[in-house]
């Protein structure tokens, strides 16, 4: 949940977001970061990249159009590349690990993960390039070099002991200073909004004759589903799905949304480190899953489903209330969907929401490999697609077709546009997420309105409900931001650590499940009692040196607000 939240963005607002700062090509940058002249010219023949990703539902077109009135073919046209994607349906993470054990010669030109601990492994096996000295040798003009923001560059070092992963969906202080956002819009985004939410469909909510006030509440929420159910509602001849789940990705997102609506915070009172599942607040959430599921309003169905089948269900307009991750479902894609914000616990504790107001070294990362026939295009690539002019193509498209410009200077779509980001699996518009930039897309379009902009519209409604509640309590997480690494790989820690895991997966499905509740409440003593002893007290101390430590550096003290 960290790691989607943390960088991971809504779809079309929170992902509808870009690469990073100014000049492109062979050329240089001028002062507006546009670029000069173009990196195909005499560059003889084109040249493939195979360009390999672990996420597997990013999806950009598996045909390389290379008609320069396309978005791959302007790429094309500017950097001589064509590329070649291997993406894994699943398992991507285990295939990028053999390859990196085989040695083999055919390993991918262009690497992008979400898992830093994975991306610490290609550097220290020596597959990547560190970017500086990577663009030093074959781009030195490049704009990567001169005007990458500041403080994410730091975190990235920090994080990987040098500068080699360009990263995704970057916004900070100092890419602020660069890109400042085009109006308040904006800035209520990076203030409230947040993956995780309550998604409610409103032609529903209308048609069962019910408000956002009648479900703000757990028990409200729950009777919400039961009129639907005894009501028999039903869309296009189906029956209506009370309550949706985030498929298999349910126990990170879906819990972790209701641990954060029942006020449960990784410290307690003392302001030291304790792991949620030990905060009495996840015994709610969970018993609030349990209870949808007793009384039939949850298919135990959704909780092994891939992310395919989640969008699929979304899609179909039959989905009443989905909880978990809202960019894991293209949701904004349809302007019915709304939120009441968070799940007010009847227990009377208080919502939380955690953001980080340190900088962050990206959601998606993207490494050059050093094995690389095409060193030389693959600098002027990264560089162009990092540029303001190459950000302008593959976010928004061509001028005067996908987009206008108002009289400041600011992106309006076109319905075109706005159509073809849709289809970005077969345009290309909007496709590239490892180049999007929160930061310069806030400063570039201009705010949205209903006419403007209806995705986005519905994006920041959804995703911003839940900061912006009264009862929402907005914390500082950067401290808790625990890297993936944190115990050695080989330690009786990462072994402890690795076995709660498998456990915990295990026995929270079997508490979600349970069928009475007495059943209930002796699964969960039995869950935390195994947890403590497998040695989660241990880690999280181990965790609370570390969590003290940023505590110092970053000048912040946070404290549990309820248990």
């Amino acid at each position: 949940m960290r790691k989607k939240w943390m960088l991971a963005v809504c779809l079309v607002v929170l992902l509808l977001i870009v690469g990073c700062s100014q000049q492109s090509g062979n050329g240089s940058a001028n002062s507006n970061g546009s670029s000069q002249g173009s990196g195909n010219e005499g560059n003889g023949d084109l040249d493939k990249a195979i360009w390999f990703s672990t996420i597997d539902f990013w999806n950009p077109p598996t045909n390389w159009d290379t008609d320069p009135q396309t978005v791959t073919g302007a790429i094309t046209e500017k950097t001589g590349l064509t590329f070649e994607f291997n993406i894994p349906a699943q398992d991507g993470e285990t295939k990028l690990n053999l390859m990196l054990v085989s040695g083999g010669a055919d390993f991918p030109d262009v690497v992008t993960i979400t898992n830093e601990v994975l991306g610490k492994k290609l550097i220290e096996a020596g597959k990547v390039w560190e970017l500086d000295e990577f663009l030093q040798q074959y781009d030195p003009q490049s704009h990567l070099l001169t005007s990458f923001p500041a403080d994410i560059k730091q975190a990235i070092v920090s994080r990987d002991g040098g500068f080699y992963a360009y990263p995704s969906h970057m916004q900070s202080e100092d890419a602020s200073k660069l890109y400042p956002p085009s109006g308040q819009f904006y800035v209520d985004i990076v203030e409230y909004a947040s993956n995780g939410a309550l998604v409610v469909n409103s032609r529903i909510l209308e048609e069962a004759g019910l408000t956002l006030a009648d479900i703000q509440t757990e028990s409200g929420l729950l009777a919400a589903y039961q009129k639907i159910q005894d009501m028999n509602l039903q869309v296009d001849g189906a029956p209506v799905i009370p309550l949706l789940v985030d498929g298999k990705s349910y126990q990170n997102t879906t819990l972790g949304f209701l641990q954060d609506s029942f006020g449960a915070m990784p410290v307690d009172k003392d302001g030291n480190y304790r792991d949620r599942l030990l905060a009495p607040e996840t015994k709610e959430a969970l018993k609030f899953l349990n209870k949808a599921y007793q009384s039939g309003f949850l298919d135990p169905g959704q909780m092994t489903v891939d992310n395919a089948a989640v969008k699929a269900d979304m899609a179909s307009g039959r989905v009443f209330t989905f909880i978990g991750n809202s960019a894991d479902t293209s949701f904004d894609k349809n302007d019915y969907w709304t939120s009441s914000g968070p799940i007010l616990a009847d227990s009377g504790t208080a919502p939380v929401l955690g953001k980080s107001k340190q900088a962050g070294g990206g959601w998606m990362k993207t490494y050059i490999s050093k094995t690389t026939k095409h060193p030389e295009k693959l600098a002027k690539w990264l560089s162009f697609m990092s540029s303001k002019e190459g950000m302008m193509l593959h976010i928004y498209g061509f001028e005067g077709i996908h987009y206008q410009l108002d009289e400041q200077g600011l992106v309006v779509k076109t319905e075109q546009g706005l159509q073809d980001a849709t289809d970005y699996m077969k345009t290309g518009v909007f496709a590239y997420w490892p180049f999007h930039h929160t930061s310069f897309s806030y400063s570039t379009q201009q705010p949205p309105s209903e006419e403007t902009d209806p995705f986005s519209i519905t994006a920041n409604r959804v995703q911003s409900a839940y900061g912006k509640h009264e009862k929402t309590k907005i914390y500082d997480n950067s401290s808790f931001q625990l890297p993936g690494d944190l115990f050695p790989a080989d330690s009786k820690l990462a072994n402890d650590e690795l076995q709660i895991k498998t456990y915990k997966e295990a026995q929270v499905a079997k508490i979600v499940l349970a069928k009475s509740d007495v059943e209930f409440n002796q699964l969960y003593d039995e869950l935390i009692e195994q947890i403590k002893k497998l040695g989660i007290e241990a880690l999280d101390q181990e965790r609370n040196n570390f969590v003290q430590q940023k505590n110092n550096e970053f000048g912040i003290k946070e404290v549990g607000i309820n248990s």
